[in-house]
C-alpha cells in the first residue's frame, strides 16, 4: 500500500509519522501523485486536500498519540496495510460552500458565526428555502456537517449526525431557558440581525467579518472521500465506497 501526507505537518509529527510508516512493512512512503490513499494529520492537512480536490481517499489521524485518542496512528495504520488498495473502506463527505458577503469559502466540518468580542450576544435568523426556520439571541450560531458534528458543534451541545443526514444549526451559548436545535437540508442562509461585531468561521479558520445584515450562505459545493475508520479494522467484507457508516470516521 502506498500512502503519501496530504500536507506536511509539524516537524515533530512528521518524523514519527515517518517512523511509524518505516515500521510497518506493508506501507511505503511515497510521492503523493504515486499514493493509493493520502494522510491528513489535523484539520489544516484536511482543509488543504479539499481545497486541492483530491481523487484518492484521505485517511484522517489524530494530531497527536494520547490517552484521549480513542484509536491511536500506529493501530489505524497497521489496519490501513492489511488491506489492498481496492478494499480499503470508505465513505463520502460533503463539502460545504460558504459565501460571507463578498468572501467565497469551502469548509467539511462546519460554518460558524461568532461574536468578535466575548461575552456578547448578537442575534441571528436561520433561513431555510426562502422560509425563516428561527430567530434567536446567542453568542454565535455553528452549521455543522455530519463529520463536523464529531467536534466544535457537539461542544456546544449539539447532536451527533449520520452521514448524509443533513446539517446541524446549533446555537452558541443561546440567551434563553431552552435552546433548540435544528436538522435541515441545505441550502441555509444565517443573517445577523444586530449591529455588533461578528467573525465569519469556515473549519476554525476567520474568513469574514461584518455586523448587522451580514448574511451567510451554506450549500453543497461537492464532496471528498474518506476512509472509514471504524470498518478500517474488519477485512471479511468489502466496504468500499459504503455509505452504511457512523459519523465517527
Amino acid at each position: 500500500m502506498n500512502v503519501a501526507v496530504a500536507q506536511t505537518p509539524a516537524d515533530a509529527v512528521a518524523t514519527q509519522l515517518r517512523e511509524t510508516v518505516a515500521a510497518i512493512d506493508e506501507l511505503s512512503l511515497v510521492d503523493p501523485a504515486a499514493a493509493d490513499v493520502l494522510l491528513a494529520v489535523d484539520d489544516a492537512a484536511l482543509r488543504a486536500a479539499v481545497d486541492n480536490e483530491p481523487d484518492r481517499p484521505l485517511l484522517l489521524l489524530p494530531a497527536s498519540d494520547s490517552d484521549d485518542t480513542p484509536t491511536d496512528r500506529s493501530t489505524l495504520l497497521a489496519h490501513l496495510a492489511a488491506h489492498a488498495a481496492t478494499t480499503v473502506p470508505t465513505i463520502t463527505r460533503r463539502v460545504l460552500s460558504v459565501q460571507a458577503g463578498d468572501t467565497a469559502t469551502r469548509a467539511v466540518r462546519d460554518c460558524a458565526i461568532v461574536t468578535t468580542d466575548p461575552a456578547r450576544i448578537s442575534e441571528y435568523r436561520a433561513v431555510t428555502e426562502e422560509t425563516t426556520l428561527t430567530t434567536f439571541r446567542a453568542d454565535g450560531v455553528v452549521v455543522a456537517t455530519p463529520l463536523g458534528t464529531a467536534t466544535y458543534s457537539r461542544a456546544a451541545g449539539g447532536p451527533r449526525l449520520a452521514p448524509d443526514t443533513g446539517l446541524a444549526v446549533v446555537p452558541i451559548a443561546p440567551f434563553a431557558m431552552t435552546a433548540d436545535q435544528w436538522v435541515v437540508s441545505p441550502p441555509l442562509t444565517l443573517r445577523v440581525e444586530r449591529d455588533d461585531a461578528v467573525s465569519v468561521l469556515a473549519d476554525g479558520r476567520a474568513v469574514a467579518s461584518g455586523g448587522a445584515d451580514l448574511t451567510v450562505s451554506v450549500s453543497v459545493a461537492g464532496s471528498i472521500t474518506v476512509v472509514d475508520r471504524r470498518r478500517l479494522g474488519e477485512r471479511g467484507r468489502n466496504w468500499k465506497n459504503s455509505n452504511e457508516s457512523s459519523p465517527q470516521d
